[in-house]
């Protein structure tokens, strides 16, 4: 099981993209535990846990280096259109290329 997060500002507004990358997950028979988180968590979160990956929304983009300093795993930043259209497909497809 690959372990990913999605980290925001505030950590609610990514609750439909994490919803819709695990149905997505699921329907492609992908195994993914995706959570949501905000900036504070995150940052905690991987310093503690193992990820495989850590997904940033546009408005964090530039907290990328203190994000891939602290990873064990991939750090990918969602594009501002992949993110507004919550094209999910591409955002999954990244992902999988990435891991």
């Amino acid at each position: 099981m690959k372990n990913v997060i999605v980290v925001c500002e505030a950590g609610i507004t990514t609750s439909l993209l994490v919803t819709k990358l695990e149905e997505l997950a699921q329907q492609e028979n992908e195994e993914y535990k995706i959570q949501s988180k905000n900036t504070e968590e995150g940052l905690d979160f991987i310093k503690e846990e193992s990820v495989d990956a850590v997904l940033l929304v546009p408005q964090i983009h530039q907290k990328y280096a203190e994000y891939n300093e602290a990873a064990n795993g991939k750090v990918l930043k969602i594009s501002v259109i992949d993110y507004n259209n919550m094209n999910v497909f591409s955002i999954f497809e990244q992902l999988n290329e990435a891991l």
